[in-house]
């Protein structure tokens, strides 16, 4: 018996055979001639290989029945846009003239370089995009090699699929009766076979090393997709232990299900709020079948693919009106461009060589610089908010000036385009230590704020959170970033304004209780916490929120915070968190 790790995206246990399926990448032939001639060979070669690669997109995403998922139609769109992109098949035949090497070489040599680009990339959902590329690259190989994909649809028995990596469309041809689970050796969290498993419901385990050449077809293994293990040829014991546990996860998810449409609620009845972050379209589904009651952030730059330059005011206009559709016009609340700090775009020369990002021109202030591109957005969440519920949130704000300019702005476009009714909310984030300190005036100004914990918390504590060697020092349970919220929520209840909170802390249940316990606030989280969230909170009472909250803000040190927080867990997490020991 072997145990081989990795991260699970995708919950659930599973005991089965694996189907070990090779990467194209594996065996490819590197050629390098004299022959100028064999220049236009091989570059008919790749031509002819992006033609039958657009062919096969093309089959799917015309889907005559109108069966294909909106998730998995989204991927193969982008698979789509950018095998005609400037910096794909284009530099693969300059890469051929050049170097005067066979198409396959030039393709893999063209991908290692895009590997290199994207991993400098800090934020880890753009970062992960490259897997997107790489399995489109995948195709086109394969169809350099004339070697046809694996037609995962006509298994005839049930299999744990093994893969170096699986792409959108591989997924897209999955027979979910007869796919038990997937295993991969590439991809985690934010890559689109996670969300594509979670979709539908298939166990995942991704980012196992070299798990292709430890596992061989037929093999027995266990899967779990709660805590990231494979485990190969289990004694009986072993698999007993993890069905059981099986058993009672599916237990846990069909209570998880009769919360689709019950009302977060304490223990003692009190309501509590809560909203769906939106990072990309395949979750709009989740969001609309778990009847979230709304979205309390879209993070607009994650929603386009930027290959013909930003997208025009129509483009945006039918993509915020698509969102409001695709949940029944619930409230969506838009966040302006973040561009800058950990999400770079090559439209701003002045961003390309700034020595620190972070504390640079992003969000709110390169807006600012470039006022028609910050109106286009604006003229576009105006004219979808005639037929829609909408929100203008404005990130990264550290003066009045900057909300009072945006006002303006937002006054000014809805007189242009005739709009008599004044129905777009205005709000801004609180995520500088210097909005903190300003909240009371900027609550003149708007009509709802939202915490944006990540970067608050990173700038409170002078912590980049994606550097290793001081990931330990960024802690949102520190007595600053603590009295902070306190201070924010109070301000905001105070004048009877929103108040909602984002980030990774949003969906952390003692976080949760000391917030509560602090005041009214709306939790915005990713999708998949918002059922186990309602779960969790129906356990507490309103008066233990309080209590826990008068304590923390009575902790003077770090470590006072952190002995209670552990406390905190052990009291109340092996009851009513998923991923208790009972469960995993």
């Amino acid at each position: 018996m072997n145990i081989h790790r990795g991260i699970g995206v995708s919950d659930g246990i599973v005991f089965g055979k694996a189907l070990t399926i090779y990467s194209a990448f594996l065996n490819y032939p590197r050629i390098q001639f004299q022959d100028e001639k064999r220049i236009a060979v091989e570059i008919e070669r790749i031509q002819k290989a992006k033609t039958s690669t657009e062919q096969e997109l093309t089959d799917i995403i015309v889907d005559p029945n109108d069966l294909l998922p909106e998730e998995i139609h989204s991927v193969f769109s982008g698979y789509k846009l950018f095998i005609n992109d400037k910096r794909f098949i284009p530099v693969i035949e300059k890469t051929i003239t050049n170097r005067k090497i066979n198409a396959e070489w030039a393709l893999i040599r063209v991908l290692a370089d895009l590997e290199v680009q994207f991993s400098k990339i800090p934020d880890p959902y753009i970062r992960s995009r490259f897997d997107d590329i790489r399995q489109l690259g995948e195709h086109l190989m394969k169809n350099l090699l004339l070697k046809p994909s694996l037609n995962l649809s006509d298994l005839d028995e049930p299999v744990i699929l093994v893969s170096h990596d699986i792409s959108a469309a591989d997924t897209f041809n999955l027979n979910k009766e007869n796919i038990l689970g997937i295993v991969t050796e590439l991809g985690g969290d934010t890559s689109h076979v996670a969300i594509l498993a979670r979709a539908m419901n298939i166990p995942a385990v991704l980012g196992v090393p070299n798990i292709t050449h430890q596992i061989v077809d037929e093999e027995s293994l266990i899967l779990d997709g709660n805590s990231g293990e494979i485990i190969t040829q289990p004694d009986q014991e072993i698999i007993d232990v993890k069905l059981s546990k099986q058993e009672r996860f599916r237990f846990y998810l069909s209570e998880l299900e009769q919360l689709k449409n019950v009302k977060c609620q304490l223990k003692d009845g009190v309501d509590v709020n809560l909203a769906a972050n939106l990072d990309f379209l395949e979750e709009l589904n989740q969001i609309r079948e778990w009847n979230i009651d709304s979205i309390g952030l879209i993070r607009t730059e994650f929603l386009f693919s930027y290959e013909d330059g930003f997208p025009d005011e129509n483009e945006q206009l039918k993509m915020y009106q698509h969102i409001s559709e695709t949940i029944n016009h619930k409230s969506i609340t838009i966040r302006t461009w973040d561009i800058g700090g950990d999400k770079t775009s090559s439209f701003f020369p002045e961003l390309a060589h700034e020595a620190n990002p972070a504390l640079g021109l992003r969000a709110i202030r390169i807006c600012l610089k470039h006022k028609d591109f910050y109106r286009t957005q604006i003229r576009a969440i105006l004219r979808a908010s005639e037929k829609s519920k909408i929100r203008l949130m404005i990130p990264m704000v550290t003066r009045l000036d900057e909300v009072i300019t945006s006002k303006k702005i937002l006054d000014e476009e809805r007189e242009k385009l005739n709009i008599k009714t004044d129905n777009v909310k205005l709000g801004c984030m609180i995520e500088t230590p210097g909005s903190v300190f300003i909240i009371d005036e900027l609550l003149d100004l708007v009509d709802f704020i939202s915490i944006g914990s990540n970067d608050l918390i990173q700038y409170a504590l002078a912590v980049d959170r994606m550097n290793e060697n001081v990931a330990g020092f960024y802690t949102p349970f520190h007595p600053s970033i603590l009295k902070m919220l306190e201070k924010i929520i109070a301000s905001a209840n105070r004048v009877n304004k929103d108040v909602s909170i984002c980030g990774e802390i949003a969906a952390d249940p003692i976080m949760q209780m000391f917030l509560i316990g602090t005041g009214k606030i709306t939790f915005s989280m990713s999708p998949n916490h918002v059922l186990r969230t309602k779960r969790i909170l129906n356990k507490v009472d309103s008066t233990t929120c309080k209590k826990i909250a008068f304590q923390f803000v009575s902790k003077h040190s770090l470590e006072e915070s952190n002995i209670f927080v552990q406390r905190l867990r052990e009291q109340y997490m092996d009851e009513i968190e998923l991923r208790s020991s009972e469960l995993i």
